[in-house]
């Protein structure tokens, strides 16, 4: 007698293989804004830390030049790196113009700190180019941008000019003593940029400055009516609205927020002088 054996069918249907296939690309779906938005609330948390490290740093600097703000942009300043080499002689007075390598001292010369949250991965690349290169480079895209024109002087803004400081009086702040409202006045901001000699070059998740929506009185004002993911960093003064249209600031007496570009119109955040949101540089 012969015995009868029954194939069972094993795998899937071609049906069913789509099926499972279309499921997994609906979970993914669903998933990937949740995993980009706690991806993006950690790089927050990360620059957020380092800015109060960054005011730590800007306070320290303070306190050992007598009460003096670190000045904004300035060319002939002098910074060395960690080895104690002159910044202008490994690379370019450019470099030590901006405030990254002046600040790095108070940092232990940790640029980790200067380049947190999103910008961190631009830093392990900028480590892998020759001494000069690197010195040069790394001084241009730190996460969070200097409020240098009313916070230490820049010299393109008419800082550290004889005749326009008679013309306007002190209308940015040396001293710390200078500070009205320590808690209304922004130190840094989150900011994005590209190498102001190569314009044309990578655009990084910072910048070494941030300027302000207003500079004299009478002017028209220096960023876009209307800011989007898709504004260039030019028209927003290179602040970077990077956190659901918010960006990072660090203020004054220390404490760190998050504000939206309607907010940072507002000239009181940028200028001591200010009382009111469209201020504008007049004389005195």
């Amino acid at each position: 007698m012969k015995s009868k054996f029954h194939t069972h069918r094993c795998g899937f249907t071609i049906v069913e293989l789509l099926v499972v296939i279309a499921v997994i690309a609906i979970l993914a779906a669903l998933l990937l804004p949740a995993v980009q938005k706690a991806r993006l609330a950690a790089d927050r948390t990360d620059e957020m830390s380092s800015a109060r490290q960054l005011m730590l740093a800007w306070d320290s600097y303070a306190v050992q030049f007598k009460e003096s703000v670190l000045p904004g942009y300035k060319l002939g300043l002098r910074a060395f790196t960690q080895d104690g080499d002159e910044v202008s002689e490994v690379s370019n007075t450019i470099a030590a113009a901006r405030y990254p390598w002046r600040l790095a001292p108070f940092l232990d010369y940790d640029f980790r700190t200067l380049y947190r949250g999103i910008n961190s991965r631009a830093l392990e690349a900028m480590q892998q180019q020759e001494l000069e290169s690197y010195v040069y480079v790394v001084s241009v895209s730190p996460s969070l941008g200097l409020n240098t024109t009313w916070v230490g002087g820049d010299q393109n803004e008419l800082g550290f000019n004889p005749a326009a400081l008679s013309n306007f009086g002190r209308f940015y702040v040396q001293k710390l003593g200078d500070i009205r409202k320590p808690g209304e006045l922004m130190v840094f901001a989150s900011a994005k940029g590209s190498d102001p000699s190569a314009p044309e070059s990578t655009l990084y998740e910072g910048f070494f400055r941030v300027r302000s929506p207003q500079f004299a009185a009478g002017q028209e004002g220096r960023w876009a009516e209307e800011i989007t993911s898709g504004t260039s960093p030019e028209d927003t003064g290179h602040v970077d609205f990077r956190y659901g249209g918010s960006a990072g600031i660090a203020s004054a007496d220390g404490h760190i927020e998050t504000q939206g570009a309607e907010a940072m119109r507002d000239m009181r955040r940028w200028a001591n002088r200010a009382e009111s949101e469209d201020y504008g540089l007049s004389p005195q």
